[in-house]
C-alpha cells in the first residue's frame, strides 16, 4: 500500500472509532424522509440506465461488429 492509502485508512479508523452517541429523537417524519430518499435514489437509478441503455447497446454493437439482441441458435 502506498503512504496515502495507509494514511486514509487510518484516519477514516481514528473517526470510526471516535464516534459518539446522538441521543437523538427521531420521529416518524424523519423515517418518512429516509424512505423516500431511498425511494427515490433507485428510481433516479432506474432513469439513468433506461436513458442510456440504447447508447451502451449501440456501442456494444458497433465494438463486437454483431447484433447484440441476435437469438443463439
Amino acid at each position: 500500500m502506498t503512504r496515502t492509502t495507509t494514511s486514509l485508512l487510518l484516519l477514516a479508523g481514528i473517526a470510526v472509532l471516535s464516534i459518539r452517541p446522538a441521543y437523538a429523537y427521531l420521529d416518524p417524519g424523519a423515517a418518512s424522509m429516509v424512505l423516500q430518499g431511498i425511494i427515490g435514489g433507485i428510481a433516479a437509478g432506474g432513469a439513468i440506465i433506461s436513458m442510456n441503455y440504447r447508447r451502451l447497446k449501440a456501442r456494444l454493437k458497433s465494438t463486437f461488429g454483431k447484433n447484440v439482441d441476435a437469438k443463439r441458435e
